[in-house]
């Protein structure tokens, strides 16, 4: 420690130290001005003040040494993550003028700087697993909802079958709960469409998806399936 004085009164005091090992030495280490973590509502902020020697040194995972110092490189970039809370949804059975629900949670995690995409579609529309018949992708209560927009579906005599979005990052066009769209159907050469998405480092970010499905009294009996993939893509 070295106290610098004047007249009796201090006026200042730097702090450094030495450090080594087998393989490294650093003279004049200092103790910053100010380090920690911040936070409001609206932000989260980690910082360093006062670092003389910052950036990286040295190789992270390397057998001898590494050094994060100063700035922000003392936080290592952590893991990629993508997770479905239930991989099998079960609308029950269908029944004229009602609709039935499920909904599952995504939650995604990415430490890169450009954010993430998670894109969806549907392998083909709902289908009979003993023959041929679907019921179709909904088009909501005034036939204005596709595979890109949603609208509102609430009337119970519209038949088909449609997703809500609530949570993070979503797409706008999901006002509320009431606003249904179609999935992209690759069995007809549609493009996958965004589901969730950022451009800021996410952590445990999380939606909920909710499917819905009517039928009519002359859909054929008997159970109906289909496959929803969906795409998350880093962005770096």
């Amino acid at each position: 420690m070295i106290m610098v004085g004047l007249g009796g009164t201090e006026i200042g005091v730097a702090q450094a130290d030495t450090l080594n090992s087998d393989s490294y030495i650093i003279q004049f280490g200092n103790f910053n001005m100010t380090a920690g973590e911040k936070s409001s509502a609206s932000y989260n902020l980690t910082d360093t003040v006062g670092q003389t020697a910052a950036g990286p040194f040295g190789t992270y995972g390397s057998t001898n040494y590494f050094i994060g110092s100063g700035f922000q490189y003392i936080y290592q970039i952590g893991t990629f993550s993508f997770a479905v809370s239930d991989l099998s949804m079960d609308l029950g059975t269908l029944t004229p003028n009602t609709h039935k629900t499920d909904n599952h949670t995504l939650t995604i995690s990415t430490r890169g700087g450009g954010g993430y995409t998670v894109y969806a579609f549907e392998e083909k529309p709902l289908t009979l697993l003993s023959g041929s018949a679907t019921i179709a992708d909904v088009t909501c209560d005034t036939s204005a909802c596709d595979e890109t927009v949603a609208d509102i579906w609430t009337n119970t005599s519209v038949t088909g079958f449609g997703f809500n979005m609530t949570g993070t990052s979503i797409p706008a066009d999901f006002v509320d709960s009431t606003y249904f769209r179609q999935f992209a159907n690759r069995s007809g050469a549609e493009t996958m469409q965004v589901v969730m998405s950022s451009s800021n480092i996410a952590d445990s970010e999380q939606s909920t998806v909710t499917y819905k499905a009517g039928a009519s009294g002359q859909q054929d009996a008997g159970t109906y399936q289909t496959a929803v993939v969906f795409v998350a893509v880093p962005g770096y």
